[in-house]
Order: C-alpha cells, then sequence, then structure tokens
C-alpha cells in the first residue's frame, strides 16, 4: 500500500493531486456540517452556541463543498493531462485552508483541536502541491490568523465566537463541548501523524535513493569508481591485518570506439551493459565487487582470492563473452577485453598498481581469444 501511494506520489499529474485534495477534505467538511447540524438542533446545545455564528459557518461549509465538487467535475476529465494547473492548484488550496482556518477561529484556535486539524491539513498540502502553491495558502490563512487574534486583542472582536459562556460549566466544558473537541483533536492528530510519518518515510526514501545514485553507475548499474576506492581502501587495510590473498581484476573492452563510431553510441552503451551483467555473473556476490572505473574500464575487487583463483574469474568472463553474440544493423558481433590480475601482498591501495603483462594474439571483434594475464605486485 506504502510503495502503491508513493508510486502516485511520484508519478501523479498536477489535476491528479489537486484531486487526492479534494477528495479528503470534502468528506471532513461534511463531517463538520452535520456536527454543526446536530447542535443547532438540539435545545441544549442550543445555548451554548452563538447561532447567526454557527449558520454563516455552514453556510461557508456549504459554498465549499459546492466548490469541491466543481473542481472535481472538472479534474476528473484531465487526471491523465501532464500539464502544470498553477492556478487552479492556488484555488483548490485557499478553499481548503481557508475553511479550516475559519472552523479554528470560530472554535477557538488555541483551546480546541482546530488547530491540529489545521495542520494536518499544512502537511497534506506540502505533500501533494509544490513550494509556491503553499507559500500563497501559508501567508493567507496565516494572515487570516494573525488578523483575526490582533482584533480579539484589541477588543473589537471576540475569542471563540461560535461558542458562549454556557458551553462550560464553571471552568469544565458541557459534556457536548468537550465531545466536539476531542473529535476534532484526534481527527486532526490522525492526520498530521499519518502524514508526517508519510513525508519521513519518503524523505528516508529519497535518501537512500541518492546515495544508491552517488555510487551507481547510472548506465551498467554497477558501483562506480568512487565506491570501488573506498571498498579497496578498506579491503586493503582488512588484508594487512589478516593472511588471506586480496586480488583485482582490470577490464578493459577492446577496440571499443571501433563499436561506438561502426554501430552507434546506443549499441555501444548496450554492449557496456551486457559486459556489466555477465561481470556480475562471473563472481561471487556480494564478496567479490565489480565496478565500472569509467568508459569502457572496468575493475574487479577479489577478497580473499589468489592470482590463481583471480584467473579462474577470468576464464569464466571470458567463455560467458565467447558464448554472447551482439546484434546491430543485422551484424553479429563479438567483443573482446583484455584483463590484468594482480594480487596484493600488504601495500597501501595507494602503492603500485597491476601491470599489464605480455598477452596473446591481437583480439578482434570476431574472435574472443584474449587470455587472462597476471601481474603481482612487490612485497
Amino acid at each position: 500500500m506504502r510503495q502503491k501511494f508513493e508510486q502516485f506520489l511520484d508519478e501523479a499529474s498536477p489535476a491528479s493531486r489537486c484531486l487526492l485534495a479534494v477528495f479528503a477534505s470534502t468528506p471532513f467538511y461534511i463531517f463538520y456540517w452535520f456536527i454543526n447540524l446536530s447542535g443547532l438542533l438540539d435545545p441544549v446545545v442550543q445555548a451554548g452556541l452563538r447561532q447567526p455564528v454557527v449558520w454563516v459557518l455552514q453556510a461557508t461549509l456549504v459554498l465549499s463543498t459546492a466548490l469541491s465538487f466543481g473542481f472535481m467535475a472538472w479534474l476528473w476529465p484531465r487526471r491523465r493531462d501532464p500539464r502544470p494547473l498553477p492556478k487552479l492548484g492556488v484555488a483548490v488550496t485557499l478553499n481548503i485552508g481557508i475553511v479550516y482556518t475559519l472552523i479554528a477561529l470560530f472554535a477557538g484556535t488555541f483551546t480546541t483541536g482546530a488547530n491540529m486539524t489545521l495542520l494536518g491539513v499544512l502537511a497534506i498540502g506540502l505533500l501533494l502541491f509544490d513550494l509556491r502553491t503553499m507559500w500563497i495558502a501559508f501567508l493567507a490563512c496565516a494572515g487570516l490568523l494573525v488578523s483575526y487574534d490582533v482584533f480579539v486583542m484589541l477588543g473589537y472582536l471576540p475569542y471563540a465566537p461560535a461558542i458562549t459562556r454556557l458551553a462550560f460549566q464553571g471552568v469544565e466544558p458541557q459534556w457536548w463541548w468537550a465531545a466536539w473537541r476531542n473529535v476534532v483533536f484526534y481527527a486532526g492528530l490522525i492526520v498530521i501523524s499519518t502524514m508526517l510519518l508519510v513525508m519521513f518515510g519518503r524523505l528516508d526514501a529519497q535518501h537512500r535513493k541518492l546515495n544508491k545514485l552517488s555510487y551507481t553507475d547510472v548506465l551498467t548499474g554497477l558501483p562506480n569508481r568512487r565506491y570501488f576506492m573506498e571498498r579497496l581502501h578498506a579491503e586493503v587495510a582488512r588484508q594487512g591485518r589478516s593472511v588471506e590473498p586480496l586480488s583485482l581484476m582490470l577490464i578493459d573492452a577492446d577496440h571499443f570506439k571501433r563499436v561506438n563510431d561502426t554501430h552507434g553510441h546506443a549499441v555501444g552503451d548496450e554492449v557496456l551493459a551486457v559486459l556489466a551483467r555477465l561481470l556480475g555473473e562471473s563472481v561471487r556476490t556480494p564478496t567479490d565487487l565489480a565496478a565500472r572505473l569509467g568508459g569502457e574500464e572496468f575493475a574487479v575487487l577479489l577478497p580473499d582470492t589468489s592470482a590463481g583463483e583471480a584467473e579462474a574469474v577470468c576464464g569464466r568472463l571470458h567463455s560467458r563473452l565467447a558464448e554472447h553474440a551482439f546484434e546491430a544493423g543485422g551484424q553479429t558481433f563479438h567483443l573482446t577485453v583484455s584483463i590484468g590480475v594482480a594480487q596484493c601482498h600488504g601495500q597501501s591501495a595507494m602503492g603500485k598498481v597491476p601491470r599489464w603483462c605480455s598477452s596473446g594474439p591481437t583480439a578482434t571483434s570476431t574472435a574472443p581469444s584474449r587470455r587472462a594475464a597476471t601481474a603481482r605486485f612487490a612485497a
């Protein structure tokens, strides 16, 4: 469920986001309207209400609900339209925000749970709309709240104009007022808690995604040079504390420029992606680390592996490449690679590097016959 919701948020059109906001807010309008109506029709509750003010709130809820249904009717046929709707987004957020602000003002902003509902509405808005739209709605609602509070402090307007002193028994609220306040408080608490959990969940997911992208080569999906060098330093340090061997393979695709020039860069990208996949299939996971260093250059870090065992990995990669035929423009070709293998004997990661040793016959694009060559660090 969470994955589907996150997928919706990532792929939803502006019209779909507006629709979701309207669908989420309209039931609350109707809910509040019926609660207020039940109080207006109850003789016991009537004494604690300023009925003209509550009727104004009822009319506002009806008007806002009608606007919401109008938004739904206009947005539904356009729910898959990717074009931005900045003005409509502002209209939707203002319609929602101002109504909830009025509910909070009429009931008493600081002594009821209506402010929790208002915060929940803000959380939903931040999840669905861009910051510009939310800034406009926030400034409008905050301006309304501040202006009203200024008039209250100056003595021109009453605090909590929808209720009278008869809503309280001494300092304790009447049962009906306490029930209304608690329902509103818990409704707002549920909304804001859910939205905060969703928002922080998405933030955590985005952090993991960005962290993965910073260490991953986009084309091949293999770790990039940065991550490889970090692992290399760590493995060399670990190998220095142990007696286990550590081997390194450096791999270069032969005549790769010819592939790009002959078949195009799209085919070249496909060749690199296939080479990365075959390389991943040839090593132990997750013990070994295959990475793309850049261009057509790859490397494999082989902990607890001797040079002879690394040559066996070279053989597996050679066999897989020999069996794989690439196709482009009706032509078939094979890829060959040059591989250097080095075994570490106590050097630092920035010490000597593997040298390329003598190799077999020159490889061509149709004859994958290059053999792995071996070099060793001096102790």
